[in-house]
This record gives structure tokens, C-alpha cells and sequence, in this order.
């Protein structure tokens, strides 16, 4: 049977390959990934009293996991962890990466993806269902930041707490129920949703 054009898109978006392979239409995901989350990182706006800038790359990797495949969208964020830390300008801008005192949360962005993609369903999946995907999966990226920010400030986790998740909590339940929003107009454009 032949493997047409809307098989490659579901694969892509919602199922991954036949062969277990990532594929050519896999591998432009992933760099769709890599370079949707660099994008995220350049619009940094500092927070007073806190070392970690707002940016957009959350909102990135949620939407990323809510788009992705499962294996695109790890080795996406993987592939953006090896390319900023090979010194290419894909993270914040003044970021020092995985050693600095928010590399937590950029480790972190592969496991939040990775639980979306496995949460959130297929493409017919419920809005309850994908706000549960994306709150799960942002709330590993903020896990995994607040205890590496733990253990860089000494073991300090009231200071990572305020520091690293206060400031930027309403802005996650923001940008989860745009992530949500957006998916949902996409699937109402897209042919693929009505067969």
C-alpha cells in the first residue's frame, strides 16, 4: 500500500513513522523544533529580581509536543541542547546554556516535550486533554529548572521557587490556553481533521 502525502503528514504530526525510523518528513520537524524554540529564546525580556529572563521558549516546546511526534520532538529539543551547546546563538541571549543557573530548564524542555507528545492524544483529542498534556509537560520543564536552581544556589529551594517559578507561573497558564487555542483553529483548517 502506498504511503501518500496525508500518511507523511499524520506521521509527522500525530503518529510517527511506519518503520520506526524518523524519516526525511521526521527530520524536517525536528529542525522545525530546533529552530521554533531558538526563535522563542531571542524575544528575552529581564525580570527584576530574578536571573531568569521571560522569554517564549516554553510556549515553543508546548507547541512543539502538541504538533510532533513523539521521537521528532525529542530529538528536536535534543538537537537544540547540542547546538547551543556547540556555541551557536540558540538560546536567551546573555544564557551561559546547560551550566548556567537556568540550564535546568532548558534539560527540562526535553522532557516537557516528550510528555505532551506521549499525553496529548491524537489529532482529535479533547481541549481537557491537551490542557492536561501541556500543563504536565510545562510543569516538568519548571521541575526540572527549579532543582537544578536548587542545587546551584546551595540547596536554596526557597529562593529557587520565588526566583525561577512565581514570577512566571500566570505566564505559563497563559501561554498554555494559546498553545491550546492555536492548535485547535489548526485543526479546523487542516483537510487531514475531516477525513
Amino acid at each position: 500500500m502506498a504511503f501518500g502525502a496525508a500518511d507523511a503528514r499524520r506521521s509527522l504530526l500525530w503518529g510517527g513513522s511506519r518503520s520506526g525510523m524518523l524519516g526525511w518528513s521526521g527530520f524536517l520537524g525536528m529542525v522545525a523544533c530546533v529552530l521554533v524554540v531558538a526563535l522563542g529564546a531571542q524575544v528575552r525580556v529581564p525580570l527584576p529580581g530574578t536571573s531568569v529572563p521571560m522569554t517564549l521558549q516554553s510556549l515553543a516546546v508546548v507547541m512543539c509536543g502538541f504538533f510532533a511526534a513523539r521521537r521528532v520532538v525529542v530529538t528536536g529539543m535534543l538537537a537544540y541542547l547540542a547546538v547551543g551547546t556547540t556555541g551557536m546563538p540558540v538560546f536567551a541571549p546573555g544564557s551561559e546554556g546547560l551550566v548556567g543557573d537556568t540550564g535546568g530548564y532548558i534539560a527540562g524542555f526535553v522532557v516537557g516535550a516528550w510528555l505532551i507528545a506521549a499525553l496529548r492524544g491524537d489529532r482529535n483529542a479533547g481541549m481537557v486533554r491537551l490542557l492536561l498534556a501541556g500543563a504536565a509537560g510545562t510543569m516538568a520543564i519548571f521541575a526540572c529548572g527549579l532543582l537544578w536552581r536548587t542545587v546551584f544556589f546551595g540547596g536554596n529551594l526557597g529562593f529557587a521557587l520565588v526566583t525561577g517559578f512565581v514570577p512566571f507561573a500566570l505566564k505559563a497558564v497563559v501561554q498554555l490556553g494559546v498553545a491550546v487555542a492555536f492548535v485547535r483553529v489548526v485543526r479546523g483548517l487542516t483537510p487531514a481533521n475531516r477525513d
